[in-house]
């Protein structure tokens, strides 16, 4: 099941997320000046080489990814006022 979720109706649960829990009262649609800032974790792969530098690569001729030396840096982007968020669900049986 796709899900897709607009800007907007992310501000409106957030708008009713801190009434309920802090009560805070704001409107973040129509107030906003600036578009929110998403901060999000990137994923660094590094690749295994050979001693002589080349990557090394599987049987099927893609690079192998070396796990162990895989980093994370942090990232950040603007959410617009028409982008959405998509979640791909299962259903629970």
């Amino acid at each position: 099941m796709r899900l897709k979720i607009d800007q907007w109706e992310v501000c409106r649960a957030v708008e009713i997320y801190l009434k309920d829990e802090y009560g805070f009262d704001y409107n973040l649609v129509d107030c906003l000046d600036d578009w929110p800032l998403l901060s999000y974790q990137e994923k660094v792969q590094v690749f295994k080489k050979h001693k002589n530098g080349k990557v090394v690569k599987n049987e099927n001729g893609y690079p192998v990814v070396d796990h162990t030396q895989t980093t994370y840096k942090p990232a950040h982007i603007e959410w617009k006022e028409f982008d959405s968020m998509t979640l791909y669900l299962t259903p629970k049986e």
